[in-house]
């Protein structure tokens, strides 16, 4: 309840957390939000975050008086999202499970999901006298028995909310009934369009009389301009990406994890929708995980175009292909691999040349399954773009061809080498931690061979792939990791903090996990089954330890992660370069962050030849003494 909140007289930047301390905590335990504010951008929706999710669960509504100025990206997301408010109450449950289930991510198209399904309601103002904007600030929060109104300086944006110095009044109802009224009153004379200073309109009233005026960006942002292939970006190699790609219309770019694959498919996207070359995307991956981040991107694409995109998933619970190729034109399909085929046999050939076709993790394209269900099935597709840190298939050269085929050949590189002496992905501490396989290890290898001459003698021999995966097997889950493991972090318990666990199977975590619990107690694990809301919390901090398999290894984007410890690393370089290169992204709360990698390595008397761990050693060791080239990094 709102009188369980101990509210201060005022607010003040620097004095206060006004965001947590009013909005954020109010927001929880209200069911009603009223907000008069002279500028409004949905980056305060994302500003909001959790909080808002729960006050829309649990059936909160919002209304908003605002100034004639909207962010171009809000005025779309306000069309469409007015455009489609009968909507019924299956459509409502399922928009409020997608876009308010945790923290708040994409401000954009939450501000349409709440037109959408009617829990917000939008009227702009402008003064009777004069020619400037309406400028006002007040809020109420009603809870259902009390209220708490508020005014002051403070605008409804992020910047707002983060950056600026602001100061606010409070006025609850048990504490200044008289104050708290006025506020309340003024407020329902400004919607009934009663108060003698204001003039207010419906939203679509306002668009159709040219009210409202679209601002050129929000204040403290920074502005991006398109030419007629180039888009100014962060990052130098995004730009070369770019345009290599626009020139060549086909190919893979290899992009080390966290260097911004997915930035540049976006800038791709817009530089051929500007050049009037593109009409439909196809967007391909596997994991619910990662599909669900991508439908997040290519939905706040969709939206801020001026020839919207109506957008469709084919993935976990969303089966939405037909709906995709009925109305191909001005549509986005984000799609699990295993179902993509039947999007791509029936695209229009007409439309295929306005097509964008891309392969997020590409690597994974050319597995024998893929190139039975794909083979000759992109072809008269113009454009197909393969994204990945490391596209290559080691040992797999028919799978390669088979990409190159399907995509195209890699023409664009920028690799984990490159990414760290420029200041991109941060250096990283590099620590091997030897074992010696234990007597119960030598026997389950045994039993591999022997599994390997009964199939031979059968008729049905092992191919060396199948005896691979059996004896990496045995050394992943190999106990003698254990009390080194043990031993190593009670010395090195920083390293814990902010850090993800990969391990083989669920059995080895288990045993992983009582070492860790005798150390740190915030931790959890993430194996097949379990709720997503662990990686959010994890995300969010809640959590500082994750312990899971290879589910993680793509598709996570946590910049505060500063560990990995491997228990499990894979004889190709490709898992490898994916976990550690979760926690080589920067962050922007620890500008000098030092990354760290935990790896076993394997030694065994006798042998000649360096094994896989002990090559991948060399290879990490090589890697960690890299440094960010003068003037790079910051």
């Amino acid at each position: 309840m709102l009188r369980d909140i101990i509210y201060e007289d005022d607010y003040r930047s620097g004095e206060h957390n006004i965001l947590n301390e009013v909005f954020r905590a109010s927001l929880r335990v209200s069911t009603i939000y009223w907000r008069a504010v002279g500028y409004f951008s949905s980056s305060a929706l994302e500003a909001l975050g959790a909080p808002l999710s729960e006050f829309i669960r649990n059936g909160g509504s919002i209304r908003l008086i605002t100034s004639v100025e909207l962010m171009p990206q809000d005025i779309i997301a306000i069309e469409k999202g007015l455009s489609r408010r009968d909507v019924c109450a299956q459509r409502i449950e399922q928009t409020i499970e997608e876009q308010f289930f945790g923290a708040i991510g994409d401000g954009v198209s939450a501000l349409a999901a709440l037109l959408e399904i009617g829990r917000l309601e939008i009227r702009i103002a402008e003064p009777k006298h004069g020619y400037g904007i309406y400028h006002e600030k007040v809020g109420i929060f009603f809870d259902g028995h009390d209220y708490v109104a508020f005014s002051g300086s403070t605008n409804e944006s992020a910047n707002a909310f983060k950056q600026n110095y602001e100061c606010i009044d409070i006025f609850s109802s048990w504490e200044s009934p008289r104050r708290a009224l006025r506020k309340l009153k003024h407020f329902e004379a400004l919607w009934e369009n009663e108060d003698p200073g204001a003039t207010t309109y419906p939203f679509p009233d306002a668009a159709k009389a040219k009210l409202i005026r679209v601002c050129a960006r929000e204040p403290g942002s920074p502005e991006y301009a398109i030419s007629d292939t180039k888009k100014l970006v962060p990052w130098a190699h995004q730009n070369d990406a770019l345009v290599e790609f626009i020139k060549r219309e086909r190919g893979v770019l290899n992009m080390a994890t966290g260097t911004g694959k997915t930035r540049v498919a976006m800038n791709i996207m817009e530089a051929l929708d500007v050049k009037g070359l593109l009409e439909s995307i196809v967007v391909v991956v596997d994991g619910n995980d990662l599909l669900d981040q991508w439908y997040r991107q290519v939905l706040k694409f969709a939206l801020s175009v001026p020839n919207k995109f109506s957008v469709f998933r084919h993935f976990g619970p969303y089966k939405e292909i037909g709906e995709y190729l009925l109305r191909p034109k001005r549509g986005i399909l984000v799609c699990s691999r295993q179902y993509v085929d039947l999007a791509l046999r029936r695209i229009p050939p007409d439309l295929a040349r306005k097509v964008l076709l891309i392969h997020d993790e590409v690597h994974a394209l050319g597995s024998a399954g893929n190139r039975n269900r794909l083979t000759g099935l992109s072809d008269h597709i113009r454009f197909r773009l393969g994204l990945s840190a490391t596209p290559e298939r080691e040992y797999d050269e028919e799978g390669n061809r088979f990409i190159e085929e399907h995509i195209g050949p890699v023409i664009f590189n920028f690799e984990l080498e490159n990414a760290i002496e420029n200041g991109i992905l941060v250096p990283f501490n590099y620590f091997p931690l030897e074992y010696i396989p234990t007597a119960e290890d030598r026997q389950q290898l045994a039993n591999v061979y022997k599994m390997r001459s009964a199939r031979a003698a059968a008729g049905s021999p092992m191919s060396d792939q199948e005896v691979w995966t059996a004896i990496a097997k045995v050394y992943k889950t190999s106990r003698a990791k254990l009390p080194i493991f043990s031993e190593f972090i009670k010395n090195h318990p920083h390293l814990l903090t902010r850090s993800i666990v990969f391990v083989e199977t669920q059995e080895f975590g288990e045993e992983v996990l009582e070492i860790i619990h005798k150390i740190h107690p915030h931790f959890h694990t993430y194996f097949s089954g379990e709720e997503q809301e662990t990686l959010k919390r994890f995300a969010r901090g809640e959590l500082e330890c994750l312990i899971t398999c290879h589910r993680l290894s793509e598709g996570i984007d946590v910049q505060s992660l500063s560990s990995v410890i491997l228990f499990s690393s894979d004889r190709a370089r490709l898992e490898t370069i994916q976990r550690m290169g979760r926690c080589l992204r920067r962050d922007p709360n620890s500008p000098n962050k030092m990354a760290n990698v935990v790896d076993f390595i394997r030694v065994v008397d006798g042998e000649v030849e360096a094994n896989t761990d002990q090559q991948r050693r060399d290879w990490l060791s090589e890697l960690s003494n890299l440094r960010p080239k003068e003037g790079k990094y910051a």
